[in-house]
């Protein structure tokens, strides 16, 4: 199909890596969950599908993808509400505007509803869908705080609450034994037994279908240098684990765990301050605890941010 002079053409998933390669490299933001890694992963390590995806063409050069499938009518994003926490569309920088006008053309022609989620406010389907039709609705969404790093581990403890200040110190002094290693993801299983030991909630998460999708992202990610595990250890004994990923300024935490019976060393603030404060040490400028509501977030100096769901 032809609109605004680009052509939209479907293409099966496992076939898309190079064109998927050549436009995640060049988009504007990217980010760990818009990479063919990811959505490969997602699609045959959980979902089960083989999925078509919207490939738009301007003559031979692949300028945008449209990550989604269409079901009852509805234009949605490939996704699972139990592991997605951010997603989006991925297109060359210069086309934006020829993209956004195409696929809206495509919802016209085809009728079709829309709900796409979860999206961060800065998403140019947020930006620009609801000029282009007039007839879409943005609502906030998840909770999703975001900590800006400064420069320093002393700038970074002045900005939180003398309060929360006080209680780290005294948590980091009383653990002053807890090393915080990174680890490879040959030893997913530790963060596993780690999960499954901090909570029923994180116990009946991990369904063998959610543990293939680790395994294949943990694997995927350290290949391409995005995977930060990291493991706290008092002695030789694993107290505390990170899932996190990296890329360009940002730190993603995606998921954690921790041995209860070290409950009074909190492990998972102390893995999780420690991480912080190597991430200052690197350079990193985000330190982003995604999806969530926890207050322990909020503890450690996130701000309130919210992503967003497009419908119509």
């Amino acid at each position: 199909m032809s609109n605004h002079g680009l052509v939209m053409r479907t293409e099966k998933l496992s076939h898309s890596s190079a064109i998927w390669n050549e436009i995640f490299y060049c988009t504007p933001n990217p980010s760990p969950f818009l990479s063919y890694e990811w959505f490969y992963a997602l699609c045959h390590s959980l979902l089960r599908i083989e999925p078509e995806i919207m490939v738009f063409w301007d003559g031979d050069r692949p300028v945008g993808i449209f990550p989604g499938i269409v079901e009852n009518k509805t234009l949605r994003f490939i996704g699972d509400e139990r592991v997605t926490d951010i997603t989006d569309i991925i297109y060359l920088s210069i086309y934006e505007e020829q993209f956004l006008e195409s696929l809206a053309s495509l919802i016209t022609s085809k009728d079709w509803y829309v709900d796409l989620f979860p999206l961060e406010t800065g998403s140019p389907l947020v930006r620009l869908l609801p000029e282009l039709l007039n007839d879409v609705k943005i609502k906030q969404a998840d909770l999703s705080p975001l900590l800006p790093l400064p420069d320093s581990w002393d700038s970074y403890l002045s900005k939180l609450d003398g309060k929360e200040r006080h209680e780290l110190r005294r948590k980091l002094k009383k653990a002053s034994d807890v090393a915080l290693k990174s680890v490879g993801s040959e030893q997913i299983e530790t963060l596993f037994q780690l999960m499954i030991a901090s909570s029923n909630e994180k116990k009946d998460f991990l369904k063998k279908e959610v543990c293939s999708f680790f395994k294949a992202i943990a694997e995927s990610f350290s290949k391409n240098q995005w995977l930060r595990f990291r493991v706290s250890f008092l002695d030789s004994k694993p107290i505390g684990a990170i899932f996190s990923f990296y890329f360009n300024n940002r730190i993603y935490l995606y998921n954690t765990g921790f041995d209860p019976d070290f409950h009074s060393f909190s492990p998972g603030i102390i893995s999780i301050a420690l991480d912080i404060k190597s991430a200052i040490d690197e350079g990193f400028k985000y330190y982003d605890f995604l999806r969530g509501e926890e207050r322990y977030k909020f503890h450690l100096g996130a701000e309130e941010r919210y992503t967003r769901r497009v419908m119509r």
